[in-house]
């Protein structure tokens, strides 16, 4: 499977950048801020633009100026998500949190949207 190459500006060259090595983004006016587990790197591109040239699935918009990368979660808190790479926790805004926590499969009984857990019926289990 072909998968895209990403350059960047840096000093006056062209740096390759492996997006599975993106821990995750943040927004800083029209750059975004793209951390690794050993660098971090500033490319003059909006989050959103950058949101749509990296692989689909792969970053999940938390907040309005950040973006985590899937595979480097650990840990979902209401205002935020802990990595697992890194020793950062990335705020999650109430406006992303319900979409955000929407594209992971959840193995409990409580209602992502209102945090209250909720009675199952022996039926509703077997379905």
């Amino acid at each position: 499977m072909y998968k895209k190459t990403f350059f960047f500006r840096q000093d006056r060259q062209l740096k390759k950048i492996n997006p599975d090595e993106i821990i995750y983004l943040e927004a800083a006016k029209s750059y975004t801020k793209l951390y690794t587990a050993n660098e971090t790197y500033i490319a003059r591109i909006t989050l959103l633009e950058a949101m749509k040239l990296l692989p689909e699935n792969k970053f999940l918009r938390v907040h309005r100026s950040f973006a985590v990368s899937a595979d480097h979660i650990d840990v979902v808190k209401r205002d935020g998500v802990q990595l697992a790479t890194i020793p950062v926790e990335v705020p999650v805004s109430r406006m992303y949190y319900v979409a955000f926590t929407k594209q992971f499969i959840i193995l409990d009984s409580a209602d992502i949207d209102t945090g209250k857990k909720r009675m199952i019926s022996a039926r509703e289990r077997r379905s």
